[in-house]
This record gives structure tokens, sequence and C-alpha cells, in this order.
């Protein structure tokens, strides 16, 4: 059995798992993230879930070498930042941020009774997930966008997730969308300009990068500026109730983003070549999310041949889909995947 975990900057999720992927049990607590909390705080929180998890488990009856055995083999996590996978080190932590640079594998290994521990950015293990049994399970190269808070995105080659010398590959949220050179010479003096900001401050501040114009919570956000309205009343889902009513300057704002996604697609076609680019994330179980961005492709790629193989679909694995690939990290990073 194995303990996984799904860190957000708000919640921390987590799970027992069978070796296979069949989640036993569920719970979730508050993330530290006070302003006097901190990494002594956060690893305290996940031993205890480990302590809590270990000691409802039955006297084990089975061999200890059954990967599915009554006790913990393993405890695998799924966070945000850059994670350097074989060190067992995050670098940044999106919305937790006192885990820059730290060696999370190791203390939360120190703190569990040694238990093997792996890490992955949470986004490369919704990637993961689809790569072990979801809709890239039959394909060896794929690229996986996640749209939610961020735009979550990974490139996989031969079923492993490249992670590149520093660590971003796939960071697609900071791909530049639209800016200005007047724009670019007038930012404020300083370094880290975004990161300063809570999500909803850098999206209106700083609106040139394919995440602050295009992640779920952007397109929310920009059409509540339009309306007149908070943040908190806007969700994806009524994005498209407003649709439904014949609401143009919605569906306009839709359109765009369609338009923005088909002309990364086709982009990051042609410059890794994957079998399958997939689409996830909250806002995708809206069917005429996928069908407005394979429109717009259809009708790009009549441009060259080069574009003629595309192929999209939808993530399969939404709500568990993270913990489904920390633990197929897991499971990787300790050479325990059968094929």
């Amino acid at each position: 059995m194995y303990l996984v975990f799904d860190v957000g900057a708000t919640t921390i999720k987590y799970a027992t798992m069978t070796s296979e992927g069949d989640i036993l049990e569920k719970g979730k607590v508050r993330t530290p993230v006070a302003e006097d909390e901190g990494v002594e705080d956060f690893v305290a929180a996940i031993g205890a879930i480990y302590d809590g998890c270990k000691d409802s488990l039955p006297t084990s009856t089975v061999s200890s070498e059954d990967a599915d055995a009554p006790d913990i083999k393993g405890i695998a996590m799924g966070l945000p930042g850059q994670v350097d996978v074989k060190r067992g080190i995050v670098y940044n932590g999106g919305g937790i941020r006192y885990l820059h640079e730290v060696h999370l594998q190791e203390l939360v290994e120190a703190r569990c009774d040694h238990v093997p521990v792996s890490l992955e950015n949470d986004g490369k293990c919704a990637a993961l997930a689809e790569v072990w049994l979801g809709n890239a399970m039959d394909v060896k190269d794929a690229c996986v966008l996640v749209f939610g808070t961020g735009i979550g995105g990974a490139l996989i080659k031969n079923r492993k997730v490249i992670h590149g010398k520093h660590l971003l590959s796939g960071e697609v949220s900071y791909i530049f969308e639209d800016m200005t050179r007047e724009e670019a010479d007038n930012l404020p003096e300083g370094d880290n300009l975004m990161e300063r900001l809570p999500s909803l401050e850098m999206v209106e501040a700083y609106p040139y990068t394919w995440a602050t114009k295009r992640a779920t919570i952007s397109v929310c956000h920009w059409v509540a500026k339009k309306k007149g309205l908070t943040d908190e009343e806007v969700t994806g889902e009524l994005l498209y109730k407003w649709v439904d009513e014949g609401d143009k300057e919605v569906a306009d704002m839709l359109e765009d983003t369609y338009f923005s996604i088909a002309k990364m697609c086709l982009n990051l076609y042609v410059i890794f070549d994957p079998e399958i680019i997939l689409i996830g994330g909250g806002i995708s179980v809206e069917p005429r999310f996928l069908e407005g961005i394979s429109r717009y492709v259809t009708k790009l790629k009549k441009l060259s041949n080069v574009y003629s193989s595309i192929r999209l679909d939808n993530c399969k694995f939404f709500n568990d889909s993270n913990l489904l690939g920390a633990l197929y990290n897991f499971k990787q990073k300790y050479n325990l995947e059968t094929r």
C-alpha cells in the first residue's frame, strides 16, 4: 500500500492506494501557509497524516514482498514548483513559497520511518496519470496541457517526463502571449515581478504570459472585469451558461481562448512532434472546450501538410489525476513500473 499526496496552496489531499492505482481511503487537511508557518509545519502535517494512516492499518498477515500488503511501502507526492525528481528538492513552490530549495524528500523520509519518498510537480503528475492509465497509455511521446489557476504542462518522451537542465521543460504558463516593446520598456525595476503578487493581482498587473491570459482563472477574471463582477462570482461553468444565453462578449472571449490554445498546440506539435496532445483541467469537462480548440486546429493546419497528423484529445482523469500520477512517478523512480 502507498500513501499518496496531492499538495496545493490551500489543501493537502491524500489517499492510500494500491500499486495498481486503486484508491482505498481519501482525506484532506489545510496546507500550512500562514505567515508564521514554514517547512517544519509542512513536514509535521505530512507526518501526522502518515502516523494516522499507519496506526489505522491492520496487523500484516501478508508477505512484506507483496506491494499491496497492508503497510506503507512508499510515500508519493505531487506538489507545486519545479521539482528535482532525482535529488528530491523543490524549487520555487507555487503558493507554498517557503518550500524553495528545500530537500523535501530527505525531510519527509526522516519524519516517516525512512519510508522511500518521491516528489514531482503536480502538473507533471497529471500527465503521468494519462501515461499510466489514461489517454496516453498507448503512446510513447505526448504533450499534456492542464488549464486551471495556471496552465500545467508536461512533455512526455518514452513514457517519462522531460524535465530539462533547469527543470523548466513544459512550464508553458510562462510562455509570452501578448506584449509590446513599449510595455517591455516600462516594466517596473527589480526581478521576479510576477511572483511578488497573489495570482489574480499578477493576472491584472502582468497580462503578458499564456497563463495570465488563458488559464481558466485568468479568463474568468477578464470576464468578471468586463461585467463589473467580482472574481468569486465568475466560474467556468457560468461562462458557458452565458454563452447559451446569447452573451456575445463572453462567446468572443472563449473563442479567443480556443484560438490561442489551438496555435499553441500546433507550435508544440512542430517543436516536439508528440503522438498526442491532451487537454485537461476542470474546464475541459465541458465538451465545447476541446471542440473549440479542435475547430481552430482544423482551420490552421490547412496551411501546411506538416500539421496533418496532429492528434488532440481530452485527459481521462480530473480530480484524482495528481494522485495517480504521483504514484506512477514513485513507481518509475524506484523501477516498479511493469511497462
